[in-house]
């Protein structure tokens, strides 16, 4: 079993903290362009989330809840949410820029997932599908960044 194959139910779990950051980011913020790109990001990862979710076998899922998962950097990234969202009030560029490094560690988490053949084919596929939406979504990200 690969890294990746062990860590596919915490990046569902990553991906369901990022929806809730993003959608609460969304309301958060003034700028209706900024709004509408923190609901995107919410809408990606929730679809990606949803569809991996159907895609892992009820038994696996058991299994690991009660496996000790061995600590991560994957784990790390959830937490990251949590601390973005605590220190909201900081400087809107220095937020953007932990926004997208901590997008750009699950992208290249996710690029790993699409070529660990472990996965069954729908799994890679689904997780190239969120690569390419979290390319387009993190360069905005990123103009947001430089625009601050």
């Amino acid at each position: 079993m690969t890294d990746t194959t062990n860590s596919i139910s915490d990046l569902i779990e990553i991906s369901e903290d990022g929806i809730a950051f993003y959608e609460e980011a969304a309301q958060k913020v003034k700028d209706k362009k900024l709004s509408t790109l923190f609901t995107r990001l919410a809408k990606a990862k929730s679809e990606l989330a949803q569809e991996l979710s159907g895609e892992i076998k009820a038994p696996a899922k058991a299994a690991k809840k009660t496996a000790k998962k061995p600590p991560s950097s994957l784990g790390e990234l959830s937490k990251v949410y949590a601390g973005l969202r605590k220190q909201w009030p900081e400087s809107a560029s220095e937020r953007y820029l932990r926004m997208a490094e901590i997008e750009g560690q699950l992208q290249t988490t996710f690029q790993k997932v699409v070529l660990d053949r472990d996965h069954s084919f729908v799994v890679r596929v689904l997780a190239k599908q969120y690569v390419s939406k979290a390319e387009v979504l993190n360069k905005e990200l990123r103009a947001c960044q430089r625009n601050a």
